[in-house]
């Protein structure tokens, strides 16, 4: 099943924050999957690189290819939301005020 037919029947079909039913599915580390692509792609020794990756497979990055890390498809990653509420996710500031209306995932 793609992740984002397993975000929908998982969450439902209406964005958690504010019910919209126009939908997408939104990866909610996706801040930490940039940050330690930044590192490894900084990264020149191999022990550190290895330990990065080590890291990364542990939040659920399973892959490091063409200097992208996949990203985390686990239904408690994913989140429900309209294209609204999706794009004010992912502007800084208020980002971080609107996850914290998504129920944490277990």
């Amino acid at each position: 099943m793609d992740y984002r037919q397993l975000g929908l029947e998982t969450y439902g079909y209406k964005c958690e924050i504010c019910s919209y039913s126009i939908v997408e599915i939104h990866h909610i580390s996706y801040k930490e999957q940039w940050d330690l692509e930044i590192k490894l792609r900084k990264e020149n020794r191999l022990e550190e690189t290895l330990e990065l990756l080590k890291q990364a497979r542990e939040l659920g990055f399973t892959t490091w290819r063409n200097n992208q890390l996949s990203k985390d498809d686990r239904s408690t990653n994913l989140a429900v939301l309209c294209g609204n509420c999706h794009s004010l996710i992912h502007r800084l500031d208020v980002g971080m005020n609107l996850l914290k209306v998504i129920d944490r995932r277990k």
